[in-house]
């Protein structure tokens, strides 16, 4: 549900350390991969210090476990050892706090990234032009190729229509004639809307403009956006308004390279 406006005015004066808003960033991602690890109908489990899923295979770029709470590292490491037992391999695994140092426990450590945010405008943005939610399977099926040529390759459906029905998940594309040149996905949670998956196949920083513009209307002007990136998306997200607030790592089993 959506904050009134008495709620969302008191959470947009609300001063929060950087520590604070990296724990609502990785609140919000946990959010988005329970989300995704549901609607293709697999296990998950949550607690204050993690979010895992005893899936033996997750959906591709999505971890079986990723981090909630800094300080929580002795708890973190035995849901490792108890994934690693479940699924008879080293889980992939995001370190939201980059606490953890696993290269000697068997791991490869993959990239790493920064937690970003920005705060609330309180005022509505206008939805970009060609841009729509994606609302049925058609059109989900077409925003996934587009995606996947972006530069996301996989032969699997990562992303599948029961997350069309999810009230908290919006899926968006730019047309570009009977496809998408562009898109992203836009996620709600109680304290942030979280920014993901954003592509965009012409070449321009417009789709993160864009992206922010949908991602400030689709639920409430009145929360922080939040999301995580590296590289030169990093670098487009900070020039259009967002800061790091935190480091992230993502492992993998040093026997998947």
């Amino acid at each position: 549900m959506i904050r009134n406006s008495s709620q969302s005015n008191i959470l947009k004066h609300t001063v929060r350390s950087d520590a604070e808003k990296a724990r609502i960033c990785a609140a919000n991602n946990a959010d988005l991969y329970q989300a995704i690890f549901r609607a293709h109908g697999l296990p998950d489990q949550r607690t204050s210090a993690f979010w895992s899923s005893d899936a033996i295979a997750p959906p591709p770029y999505y971890s079986n476990m990723t981090t909630l709470d800094p300080d929580a590292t002795e708890e973190q490491l035995i849901e490792i050892g108890r994934l690693t037992d479940r699924l008879g391999r080293r889980p992939g695994f995001k370190d939201g706090f980059s606490r953890l140092d696993l290269v000697n426990k068997g791991f490869q450590l993959l990239f790493s990234a920064s937690w970003i945010w920005a705060e609330p405008h309180g005022i509505s943005a206008r939805a970009p032009q060609d841009w729509a939610r994606i609302r049925d399977a058609a059109a989900l099926d077409r925003w996934e190729h587009s995606w996947k040529v972006s530069g996301s390759q996989t032969d699997a459906n990562v992303f599948t229509p029961a997350l069309l029905s999810d009230p908290n998940m919006h899926i968006y594309g730019r047309w570009a004639g009977d496809s998408f040149d562009a898109g992203c996905i836009v996620n709600r949670s109680t304290q942030a809307v979280g920014i993901s998956n954003i592509f965009n196949m012409t070449g321009t920083p417009q789709a993160f403009r864009d992206a922010i513009s949908l991602a400030t209307i689709a639920f409430s002007p009145d929360v922080p956006l939040v999301g995580y990136d590296s590289g030169a998306a990093l670098n487009e997200m900070i020039k259009l308004g967002f800061r790091s607030v935190g480091k992230l790592r993502i492992w993998l089993s040093d026997d998947a390279s």
